[in-house]
């Protein structure tokens, strides 16, 4: 299981948005944002970012094998989708990509009132609420 506060960073980027906390440009692939510092050092020192820069307030990272693990974060959306058990993350070219994507799931469906709209890689809320894959 991952922990919560790693799983919000790596949400935060998958829902980055003109709209949100989190901006992504698409030219650089950079994310800039207020994020927590120690966990962004631990992944850093892991080899998941890369630091482009750290300014008082925002910071921004860059995703290294970025298209990988958006497609195994999408991949896991899918199989929590499909009620598959997240033993699939272990058949996945990223396992914790795969597992972000699982557990980001679950929790957007334990929401008694989704929001409207919402658009998250992998995945999004129509008006009506229900989940569609991108």
């Amino acid at each position: 299981m991952i922990s919560k506060k790693v799983r919000e960073l790596f949400v935060s980027l998958m829902e980055a948005s003109d709209d949100s906390p989190v901006a992504y440009d698409q030219e650089t692939e950079q994310y800039c944002g207020v994020f927590n510092n120690l966990i962004v050092d631990k992944y850093i020192a892991l080899g998941a970012f890369e630091l482009v820069e750290d300014v008082n307030g925002p910071t921004t990272i860059l995703l290294n094998n970025r298209d990988d693990f958006l497609s195994s974060f999408a991949a896991g959306v899918r199989e929590a989708k499909n009620g598959s058990d997240q033993a699939y993350a272990d058949y996945n070219a990223n396992p914790f990509a795969f597992s972000v994507g699982f557990e980001h799931f679950h929790q957007i469906a334990k929401k008694k009132r989704p929001q409207s709209g919402y658009i998250c890689h992998g995945f999004e809320r129509d008006d009506s609420g229900l989940v569609h894959l991108q």
